[in-house]
């Protein structure tokens, strides 16, 4: 997806979202972890995804392992190494 998370060609990018009603009971890590070691068992080293500054799922990003690389004004840019 060549999406503002896009950081090569090698590189798989995320767009999630869950609905309200099913934020903070742990769906969202779980699908994240699940995902991300999918990827890792495909070959793939890392996966990147922007997200807004202020969205509350930024912290649940460096829990699994996201680091920041690069930043706009409103949006930071993450890349998780597997």
């Amino acid at each position: 997806m060549n999406d503002y998370g896009h950081v090569d060609d090698e590189t798989p990018s995320f767009a999630i979202s869950l609905l309200p009603e099913y934020r903070g009971q742990g769906i969202g890590t779980c699908l994240m972890k699940d995902m991300l070691s999918l990827l890792k068992d495909h070959g793939y080293r890392q996966a990147s995804l922007a997200v807004q500054k202020a969205n509350y799922a930024v912290r649940m990003y460096r829990s699994v392992g996201f680091e920041i690389t690069d930043e706009n004004e409103e949006e930071y840019i993450m890349v998780c190494r597997l």
